[in-house]
């Protein structure tokens, strides 16, 4: 299990770093649509999600190869003690080692998502950017993925956001370190539970940024490429998910 629970690690490390990663320059400001309100921010929120999951995949990798029997004895009980803050140190890192149903659940949907992302950027090559922009020569694409959701990059972002903080909101280093924090039992569960809902609070934020920010893409499509947009739109009626939205 503790093997398992650090390959899927590693596994949405370099995926969900790729979904947060610009494929392309910033576009010349000739090319590029008034930016406002949340677009400002975009770039500076990527930079820090991937300070953090950089940070935070490298903490449990470490506390996870502690718990494995290919990490020497001494450096096991070292990695303990300087990263478990416990009474009972041992029983807490086996107890965030083990691979839960809900740890299983949001990295598969995590780097089920980056995959998607990535593929979104495949898809459209020069013409995906992290700014709402029109290229030169921009064409509108319309097969692949882009024949079943209008949106799928942000499909995919959605689920790299969920799926991470279910992966965080699990039995993990994080949740075991901040709650050592405050040793009074009832004072600790108010606290982790403030955490949770932080954590909820700033994906439901961000979620909510990319929808208006994709209904800002639909209406710059529209503008640029009317009736050929209209008709995409007729034929593929949903955003983020074939017959729900």
């Amino acid at each position: 299990m503790v093997v398992a629970k650090l390959l899927l690690l590693l596994a949405m490390l370099p995926s969900q770093h790729c979904s947060m990663t610009p494929p392309n320059a910033r576009p010349p400001s000739s090319e590029l649509r008034k930016q406002v309100g949340w677009e400002l921010v975009i770039p500076w929120v990527a930079i820090a999600l991937r300070a953090f999951l950089w940070s935070w995949t490298l903490l449990e990798c470490i506390a996870l190869f502690a718990a494995t029997e290919y990490c020497p004895q001494g450096l096991s009980q070292s990695i303990v003690h300087h990263l478990v803050r416990s009474d009972d140190p041992q029983r807490t890192f086996t107890h965030i080692s083990s691979l839960t149903p809900t740890f299983l659940a949001g990295s598969i949907l995590s780097i089920t998502g980056s995959l998607l992302r990535i593929h979104c950027y495949g898809t459209l090559g020069s013409m995906f950017t992290f700014e709402l922009s029109i290229r030169k020569e921009h064409k509108l694409i319309t097969s692949g993925v882009y024949a079943i959701v209008r949106h799928p990059s942000y499909t995919g972002g959605i689920g790299t956001g969920i799926g991470l903080l279910l992966c965080i909101l699990s039995p993990s280093l994080l949740s075991v370190a901040l709650s050592s924090l405050f040793p009074d039992p009832d004072f600790k569960t108010r606290m982790m539970n403030v955490l949770g809902c932080t954590c909820v609070s700033a994906c439901v934020v961000l979620i909510a940024g990319l929808v208006h920010r994709m209904n800002n893409e639909d209406a710059m499509l529209e503008k640029n490429f009317g009736e050929e947009w209209k008709e995409w739109a007729r034929r593929v009626p949903y955003r983020l998910v074939p017959w729900v939205y």
